[in-house]
């Protein structure tokens, strides 16, 4: 495992806890909260990229539009927990989810554990087009330019797969995986978890229409993080996960620094990843 990359994403949490990237639990809003995991993972992604990339996290702390604290969320190699909440609220307000009017007003004004909101949603989550569109938008407001790099992972193969994370971990520091009702098994620890080490003890959680965070690949063994807590899983068991047309929406994506033009040009053409994922799930290939 490469301990220096997987220790980026270390956060100190509200808990006096160490958390392993954002924690939608830390939206203040219970909407966001259920459907931020997109949010959370481009807070995540940004994050990386700008650990892993030097040019990219001088030009964010050289800006002087910028807030103070998006910047020690992003450049900081210890950011504060109300730095990393600031960014992921940014990110959502700019990427937004699918939320359902008027319940999502309606579960803002309960206690966040209110259980007819278990099964009444007040949001559907986020697309890969929102996800793409999104995070561009959100980089714009700070006067920086990035795109996206993605692949359909309907009957993609596990090597296709294997050298598309790998070649996005070296450039940009983590790869964000979209599962869509193609539902895998994912092993997630203790946030205090201390990623040196063998990690042990975990409790295993079926991950189901959800953004992650890759931020290693050992072997058969993707290093995710999610919730806050690292997480383990097994490449064979997610890369069979998509030989199903329920893969139709699943995307691997990573971003990198770019061009306004290229910028542009990869908001316009974010639907081709979508339609890409369709066409795949119908040919089931």
């Amino acid at each position: 495992m490469n301990i220096s990359r997987a220790r980026q994403l270390r956060i100190p949490g509200p808990d006096k806890k160490t958390s392993y990237g954002g924690d939608q639990t830390w939206f203040s809003s219970n909407t966001k909260a259920a459907g931020g995991c997109g949010s959370v993972a481009g807070a995540n992604a940004l994050r990386s990229l700008a650990q892993t990339d030097a040019d990219f996290r001088k030009k964010i702390a050289l800006a002087k539009n910028i807030p103070a604290q998006i910047k020690d969320a992003l450049c900081s190699q210890c950011p504060g927990h109300e730095s990393f909440s600031l960014l992921m609220t940014g990110v959502y307000e700019t990427m937004g989810s699918i939320e359902i009017f008027p319940l999502n007003l309606i579960y803002d004004r309960k206690e966040r554990s209110s259980k007819p909101f278990t099964v009444l949603k007040s949001t559907y989550g986020l697309t890969n087009m929102g996800f793409i569109t999104g995070i561009i938008r959100f980089c714009r407001k700070l006067s920086i330019d990035i795109e996206v790099r993605s692949v359909s992972a309907a009957f993609l193969s596990k090597d296709e797969a294997e050298k598309f994370i790998r070649e996005g971990l070296k450039k940009s520091g983590a790869v964000v995986l979209l599962t869509c009702r193609n539902k895998h098994n994912a092993r997630l620890f203790k946030r205090d978890a201390d990623l040196g080490e063998r990690l042990t003890d975990g409790t295993d959680s079926p991950i189901k229409s959800h953004f992650t965070t890759i931020t290693d690949i050992d072997n058969d063994r993707l290093l995710i993080t999610t919730w806050g807590r690292p997480g383990i899983v097994d490449f064979n068991e997610l890369a069979g996960s998509w030989k199903s047309i329920r893969a139709y929406e699943a995307s691997l994506m990573y971003i990198v620094p770019s061009t306004r033009k290229e910028a542009t040009s990869c908001m316009i053409n974010a639907w081709k990843l979508f339609a890409s994922g369709i066409g795949h799930a119908l040919m089931r290939r």
